[in-house]
């Protein structure tokens, strides 16, 4: 096999004429499927949610695309009395797909390869079943956040049907090194939301993933209608003015949790804050 530097990244796309440019009136909404092990490493198997939630993160910054919701998934499977272990046919999947509304299914698999990571995706158009995007990226096992962004990337290339723009990188790598934010990410797309919690709270007690793990706290405490932890997270977040998280994203999501709040809640939020009770 083809030795390749550590800190070298590829990605090999087969690109193809069709595109589908979001329209005004309808955004591209986008299922995408947990990625599938090509080996049994137990050490990687947070990946299969970790890099969909990533690609998550980076197309909920993107203007015309929307990313079907995992409890949405779950409730239609739950009506068809499906698991989506058992989609094991690509007709299977389209249907689901098609029953989401969605337009386009992604669905990926990793292998590790020595000190580094192969991460394969395929874009399909749920309408025709053209397959729109085929791609690859190769790089450290250590730094699955520049794989994402790669990937990412390519798919918003192939869904403008041209070559994407020049950007910086929408997915940190500094929090994504941080295995308890990958792993959170995973659980909280998956919606599995205890488990979300107790990794961004470990995540938030390291330096260099502080900011996004109390960011994704919140998040998830919203998630599970926990108002006054989500709130206090927020207001705790929002006067240490973070570098790495955006004051807007802060802020809209103080207003959503503020709304939920009897004046007794704010009191105690009040209090525990000037308290700083962690």
């Amino acid at each position: 096999m083809k030795a390749w530097p550590a800190a070298a990244l590829a990605v090999l796309v087969m690109p193809t004429a069709l595109h589908l440019a979001p329209a005004a009136d309808r955004p591209v909404r986008l299922w995408i499927l947990p990625f599938q092990p090509l080996q049994l490493d137990s050490s990687l198997a947070y990946l299969e949610d970790a890099l969909p939630a990533l690609l998550t993160v980076a197309l909920s910054g993107s203007d015309g695309y929307i990313v079907v919701d995992r409890q949405q998934v779950d409730r239609l499977l739950a009506e068809q009395s499906l698991t989506l272990e058992g989609l094991i046919s690509a007709d299977a999947r389209h249907q689901i797909g098609k029953l989401l509304g969605a337009t386009v299914m992604i669905t990926g698999s990793f292998v590790r390869e020595g000190p580094e990571l192969l991460v394969t995706m395929r874009a399909s158009d749920l309408e025709t079943g053209i397959v729109i995007l085929t791609a690859e990226a190769r790089g450290s096992v250590s730094e699955p956040g520049a794989l994402a962004n790669r990937l990412y990337g390519q798919l918003i290339g192939a869904l403008n049907g041209r070559p994407p723009d020049p950007a910086p990188d929408r997915i940190d790598e500094a929090p994504v090194s941080n295995l308890h934010f990958m792993k959170g990410l995973g659980h909280y797309h998956s919606a599995r939301y205890s488990h979300a919690l107790a990794e961004f709270i470990l995540a938030a007690e390291d330096d260099s993933s502080a900011d996004l793990g109390r960011l994704w706290l919140a998040r998830t405490y919203l998630a599970e209608r926990q108002f006054v932890h989500a709130c206090l997270e927020l207001t705790r977040l929002a006067r240490a003015r973070p570098a790495k998280v955006r004051v807007d994203d802060v802020s809209d999501l103080l207003d959503e949790c503020q709304k939920q709040l009897s004046p007794d809640d704010r009191k105690i939020i009040q209090n525990l804050v000037a308290r700083r009770v962690p």
